[in-house]
This record gives C-alpha cells, sequence and structure tokens, in this order.
C-alpha cells in the first residue's frame, strides 16, 4: 500500500490510488476474473489493448454502457462520420468529419483518415459491433441489428 501513496503523490493525475481502490472493490464484489474482463474492456475502449481480445458478452456489455445507436444491418453501412454523429460522441455530421481530417477519430481503435470512409462487414467486431472513438475519451458504439 505504501507504494501506491508514493505514486499517488508522484503522479496525481495517474489517479493511482483510485484505480486500486475500484480494482479491490470490483474484485471484492464480482471476483478476480470479472476484474479483469473490466480492467481489459476498460484499456481497449481507450485504446490500450485490442478490441478483438474482449468475449462477446464484455463487448455487448461495453456497447450498452457507452453512447450507442442500433442500425440497420440492411445493406451498407453509413459513412463513420454519420455514425459518429448518431452515436452522440460528434455533435454533428460536419463536426466528425473535422474530427477524422483532424486525426482524432478512431474506428475500433484505428485512426480514420478518410472523412468519407464507410465501415465494412470485416470491421464488424462479432458481426455486429463497431466501437468509435473521438478523442482520447469519448467513445460510442454501434450495433447492428437485423431487419424484422
Amino acid at each position: 500500500m505504501g507504494q501506491v501513496v508514493k505514486e499517488s503523490e508522484q503522479r496525481p493525475a495517474a489517479r493511482i490510488g483510485q484505480r486500486a481502490l475500484a480494482e479491490e472493490v470490483t474484485t471484492l464484489v464480482h471476483g478476480a476474473e470479472e476484474t479483469q474482463r473490466v480492467i481489459a474492456a476498460s484499456r481497449a475502449l481507450f485504446g490500450q489493448g485490442s478490441l478483438t481480445d474482449l468475449d462477446e458478452r464484455t463487448l455487448a456489455a461495453v456497447a450498452a454502457e457507452v453512447r450507442a445507436v442500433q442500425v440497420s444491418g440492411n445493406g451498407a453501412l453509413p459513412p463513420v462520420a454519420n455514425l459518429m454523429a448518431a452515436a452522440g460522441i460528434s455533435p454533428s455530421v460536419s463536426e466528425a468529419r473535422r474530427a477524422i481530417a483532424g486525426g482524432g477519430a478512431y474506428l475500433n481503435n484505428q485512426k480514420v483518415t478518410d472523412e468519407k470512409a464507410i465501415p465494412g462487414a470485416e470491421d464488424l467486431l462479432y458481426g455486429r459491433y463497431l466501437i468509435l472513438r473521438r478523442g482520447k475519451r469519448t467513445v460510442g458504439a454501434v450495433e447492428i441489428v437485423p431487419e424484422s
């Protein structure tokens, strides 16, 4: 515990103490395995891990917790900029295009460089999820649902 206090004093912005407490409480309430899944999901969402390493249940839980939108799976998907606006991580399509042009837009943790980029079937995680990010911390999800 002394190491946590020392590191917290040296790097208060890293929130080492808060992270250690959250990990301990999550482990007590949900168990070590669930804690590791939550940590992996958090890291993957913010570009520090691979989204493909998350199991489908964890990815579905992530999609349910972040800004999300459901899109019909029939036909081609809309452009990334439109999905960013629909998911609420950009206030408008034009703002999403500016984020893409400025290098601050990501699809499944891969930087999007083309303002007209359209995700393909190969981009879908578990055949139905896309994770969008604007900047470092604004995350959204798209779930492709079959049209009834």
